[in-house]
């Protein structure tokens, strides 16, 4: 038998290359893009924590929202710079077709994203700020954590519109729910 995190779990020696690909980084799916894989383990975690608060389990959502918060973060920078990608390609494109140098409008090499992880302490603040209404808590918190000055003032801004999309979902939610109710009306005899 091999001991793995720190004895707490005892797994069969046969698990080798298991405890090898989780040493690694999570092996996802071949074929998916980052994206896709990200949301599948983004829905799993969902699923893991409704289990787990609806079951009474030992818990919160403290850690649960960082971890949803960074994950929609990543998928959203990935995304975004697949598409900045491809915005660069069109240009580059046109500028070919019309005779132009590609590059000589100064467009090309300025269109970049900012890397992951600022994603990931983004989205974090976000979705905190979101779930507890409280976003100088979460950019504070995010921040110190960090320490990156360069994504204090995107953080504020995400960390700010959190609890106002969520409120806004909120009573969407709400007045969709009373329309569904039947009026009460009735008179008890």
């Amino acid at each position: 038998r091999q001991r793995a995190a720190a004895g707490i779990l005892e797994l069969p020696a046969d698990s080798a290359p298991l405890l090898e690909s989780l040493r690694g980084g999570l092996a996802f799916a071949s074929g998916q893009s980052l994206e896709a894989n990200l949301l599948l383990l983004l829905g799993a975690k969902l699923l893991a924590t409704a289990f787990c608060l609806g079951a009474g389990l030992i818990g919160g959502a403290f850690a649960p929202s960082l971890f949803f918060g960074a994950v929609l973060g990543l998928a959203y920078q990935s995304a975004a710079g697949g598409g900045l990608s491809l915005l660069a390609d069109a240009i580059a494109s046109y500028q070919s077709s019309v005779g132009i140098p590609v590059g000589s409008w100064g467009v090309i090499p300025q269109l970049t994203i900012a890397d992951a992880p600022a994603y990931a302490t983004i989205g974090a603040a976000a979705t905190l700020s979101a779930v507890f209404r409280a976003p100088l808590t979460a950019s504070l918190l995010l921040f110190e954590l960090t320490r990156a000055y360069d994504i204090v003032l995107p953080l504020l801004a995400a960390a700010g519109t959190g609890p106002l999309v969520a409120e806004f979902a909120n009573r969407r939610i709400e007045e969709a729910g009373r329309r569904r109710e039947p009026p009460n009306d009735a008179v008890d005899v």
